[in-house]
């Protein structure tokens, strides 16, 4: 499912936001890059790049707020900035590579054993589309 700009700005009125030209832009970023995991960084950079003047503390707050809405994630993938993406993908599990930063994304339904065994194990109820898992990558433990 794609989502359209307009989807993203009316998420930010209904928060009682201001709609700026600098929130509108944002939105079209996030709308134009679908399936894409974004940083705000990335986001400032494409905005710049179109010669739009924008604070990067304009962005994160526009991410939080469209988080808030659920209409928006974000996941951590190691000792980076958190990526933002469109919640609409299939849920999935982020595997980082320690060694070169290679990234694939696992369905969480086929972690459904370990998580089982978490939960049974410990009583803790996972979210593992929050915070990337790290080891090595096909070519990085094949150099190993």
């Amino acid at each position: 499912m794609h989502i359209s700009p307009d989807v993203l700005v009316e998420a930010l009125r209904s928060q009682g936001l201001r709609i700026t030209t600098t929130r509108r832009a944002v939105c079209a970023v996030i709308a134009s890059r679908h399936g894409q995991h974004l940083t705000a960084a990335t986001i400032v950079d494409d905005l710049r790049s179109d010669e739009v003047k924008i604070d990067q503390s304009t962005v994160y707050r526009t991410l939080d707020a469209l988080e808030e809405a659920g209409l928006l994630v974000h996941s951590h993938l190691g000792h980076g900035p958190a990526v933002y993406h469109l919640p609409s993908e299939a849920a999935h599990q982020h595997v980082v590579c320690s060694e070169c930063g290679a990234t694939a994304t696992v369905p969480t339904d086929s972690l459904s054993g370990w998580i089982g065994a978490v939960r049974d194990t410990t009583g803790f109820e996972i979210d593992p589309t929050h915070f990337a898992v790290t080891g090595l990558c096909r070519t990085c433990a094949a150099k190993r």
